[in-house]
């Protein structure tokens, strides 16, 4: 593994704020924490490289344009647009000089016990930047950051815990979100959730189902998550463990008898599905469902 490495022009006006925190130990150990928090309204030739820095990194354009490079790609950086990495990897942001070379940005360093498991399902979305949308905190929850780390207490620790807690949480969402969307849910789509909630222990192929829409299956798949979020098999396999969740908290039924009622022949692969989703077995779960006297 190579060294910690940094290189930077500092361009930036005499009214941006940058913010060097120091973290207890306690925080270190329970809390999200600040690092470095600041608003820059920076120029050309301002840039940053560096790799191998054991932090998080949140920035959020305000006005002007910079560019991001970050694991071998490319990003332009626009107003009311986010990116967010992983510092130990190679990255390079700048102020835009082919846009004009003025760049606003509120921007925080941060790490905590829990914040590797918020970046990676955002790192799995593809790419580290996201364009938000008019109702989302983010731009407020940085802004609320800076002016709580202006001045230190076991408070501002605590506070600015919760405070980054919402906006990784905000982040993620709109990562996640489904594509915005101009019309009503296409019929055959609501006829595909409709078949599935009704005729989950059928056996369900993207195949047939593209057939009986004519529509092809990539096409089906895409526009299935586009408008639901889920993947056509993700979907189906909810409502399965869901049924399955009812019956085994309203029924003596066996674990084996129960797995083919919700369309799973293979009782192992049933209870291989229902841990992966629930954090236990499905006689775990049964039992955390029963009254101490019956037990």
């Amino acid at each position: 593994m190579s060294a910690y490495r940094e290189k930077a022009i500092h361009a930036w006006t005499p009214e941006s704020v940058r913010l060097a925190a120091t973290p207890s130990s306690f925080a270190k150990s329970a809390l999200f924490y600040i690092q470095e928090i600041g608003h820059f309204q920076a120029f050309a030739p301002y840039y940053t490289e560096r790799e191998q820095l054991e932090s998080f990194l949140l920035v959020y354009t305000l006005a002007g344009a910079g560019r991001l490079t970050y694991r071998d790609v490319t990003y332009e950086l626009r107003p009311h647009q986010l990116f967010f990495i992983d510092c130990m990897s190679y990255q390079h942001y700048a102020a835009d000089a082919a846009a004009g070379g003025n760049w606003e940005l509120l921007w925080v360093h941060f790490n905590g016990s829990t914040a590797r498991g918020y970046y990676e399902p955002f790192a799995a979305s593809g790419s580290p930047v996201v364009t938000l949308r008019p109702e989302c905190r983010i731009q407020a929850c940085l802004t609320q950051l800076l002016q709580l780390n202006r001045q230190k207490s076991m408070r501002t620790e605590l506070a600015s815990s919760l405070l980054l807690a919402e906006l990784l949480t905000e982040t993620l969402l709109a990562a996640h979100e489904p594509e915005p969307l101009s019309t009503e849910l296409p019929p055959y789509i609501a006829a595909i959730i409709e078949k599935f909630e009704q005729h989950y222990a059928q056996k369900m192929t993207l195949d047939q189902l593209a057939r009986q829409h004519a529509v092809s299956k990539y096409h089906l798949a895409k526009q299935f998550k586009r408008y639901t979020g889920f993947s056509p098999h993700e979907y189906v396999i909810g409502i399965r463990i869901s049924q399955a969740k009812e019956l085994l908290k309203y029924s003596d039924q066996p674990v084996a008898d129960i797995a083919p009622l919700v369309g799973i022949d293979n009782v192992s692969h049933f209870i291989n599905l229902f841990k992966a989703r629930e954090g236990v077995t499905p006689l775990a779960y049964r039992k955390q469902w029963q009254p101490a006297s019956i037990r």
